[in-house]
């Protein structure tokens, strides 16, 4: 599984005395995503070095800032569903008094491929699954039937209708009810990832009815 990410720095200065030595910091913005550039929101990073285990939850965006001291090599590691992944280069910020803020896009090569259940949409606000949808999920039930090996992520979206974050937990829920069905009829839940992607990833426009039904949708993403 590839996992690489990419450093960008820019020039100014900040700085702190420890020990009669100056320790500077760079503020630093990380920002996490998959390899087809979508955000995975409010996951726990760890940067762990020799001398310091820092903690950050990016929000909704897949983006959070924390400081890092310079000088110190950070080994870093993410958390999906309380799984840890190790990305495979670590994080060095030389010393230097105007490396003031820095950005970090970490990357995930995830899936294999990535496709929407046409016929499963929701009622705005509901996150239950109407009987009418529970043939066309029936037939994922085979494939993972039938593709033992195959792992799931089950993402979640919304229409615009409502707050962010009211949002946030609908998509969620959403992808949580997919889940349960699975696992009902049985679907070993290892198998399955849950995430909400609130209403940041619209495929429709959000100004028409039609069009917000299209946004209150789950997609289902083989894992490689």
């Amino acid at each position: 599984m590839k996992r690489v990410f990419l450093i960008i720095i820019f020039i100014s200065n900040f700085c702190f005395a420890q020990n009669n030595e100056s320790i500077y910091v760079t503020k630093t913005k990380v920002t996490l995503k998959n390899e087809f550039g979508i955000p995975y929101p409010n996951k726990k990073i760890v940067f762990e070095s020799k001398n310091n285990f820092l903690e950050l939850i990016v929000d909704e965006n897949g983006e959070g800032i924390l400081n890092l001291n310079q000088g110190e090599k950070f080994i870093v590691s993410c958390y999906i569903n309380n799984e840890a992944f190790q990305f495979e280069e670590v994080i060095f910020i030389e010393k230097n008094k105007n490396i003031y803020s820095a950005e970090i896009d970490l990357q995930f090569d995830f899936y294999e491929s990535i496709f929407e259940i046409k016929n499963l949409n929701f009622k705005t606000g509901k996150y239950d699954i109407e009987k009418q949808y529970f043939n066309d999920l029936e037939k994922l039930v085979d494939l993972l039937n039938d593709e033992k090996d195959v792992n799931i992520e089950i993402a979640g979206h919304t229409d615009s209708i409502g707050i962010d974050q009211a949002n946030q937990i609908l998509s969620e829920n959403r992808a949580k009810s997919v889940k349960s069905f699975l696992v009902r009829n049985k679907i070993n839940l290892n198998r399955i990832t849950c995430i909400g992607y609130g209403e940041k990833q619209p495929i429709s426009t959000n100004s028409t009815s039609e069009g917000r039904k299209k946004n209150r949708r789950i997609e289902i993403r083989i894992l490689k």
